[in-house]
This record gives C-alpha cells, sequence and structure tokens, in this order.
C-alpha cells in the first residue's frame, strides 16, 4: 500500500488568505498553498533566490494579476504560470475573488 497524506485546506489556518499545507501533508521537497484572495488582495513583493525554490501558480477561480520584475501578467480561471527563483514577483487580485494552488520546490 503507497504511503500517503490527506487533509482538506480548509482545515488549516487561514493566514491573510494562505492555507499553507506542507507541514499538514509531511511535505519533504515541495510546498503547497491554497490562496483565495478577497477582491483587491495584493500580496508581498518577493523572490525566491536564496532559497533556490521555483513556484507554480495555478489560478483555479478569478482573474488575477501576477507581477514578473515590471512585467504585469494577466491571468483567467485555469491558466498556470512557473516562475524562477530569482524573479521577483508578486499577486495582485481582480475586482472578483480568485483562488489560486501555490507549488513550490528548490
Amino acid at each position: 500500500m503507497a504511503e500517503y497524506t490527506k487533509t482538506n485546506y480548509r482545515s488549516v489556518e487561514d493566514t491573510n488568505g494562505l492555507h499553507f499545507l506542507r507541514d499538514e501533508l509531511d511535505c519533504e521537497n515541495v510546498g503547497v498553498t491554497v490562496l483565495e484572495c478577497e477582491p483587491g488582495w495584493e500580496g508581498k513583493e518577493h523572490d525566491h533566490e536564496v532559497e533556490g525554490q521555483e513556484e507554480v501558480y495555478v489560478l483555479m477561480e478569478g482573474r488575477a494579476t501576477v507581477t514578473l520584475e515590471d512585467e504585469e501578467v494577466e491571468m483567467e480561471e485555469g491558466d498556470v504560470i512557473r516562475i524562477a527563483p530569482d524573479v521577483t514577483h508578486q499577486i495582485t487580485n481582480g475586482e472578483t475573488e480568485s483562488r489560486f494552488v501555490l507549488i513550490g520546490a528548490p
């Protein structure tokens, strides 16, 4: 039988719309977060150069903008974007609620 860990992201503490699942799932090499954005929500501008972590953002619902350095990338439901570790990025939500799945790994 395969080893697995199961959880429901809604049972994990909501930290400013972020549901961090790495610990809850006992992940060793990947981070998984569900992000629920209220209208007008704006994330922190950041990169992961020090950790060497690339990220993949999957927009499951809504519309949002991901700013990569100075480029704004408009995203709509179903869009997926990969972000290199050294790229400064920030999520800005639009006028409706949206939901992302954020995945990060070294």
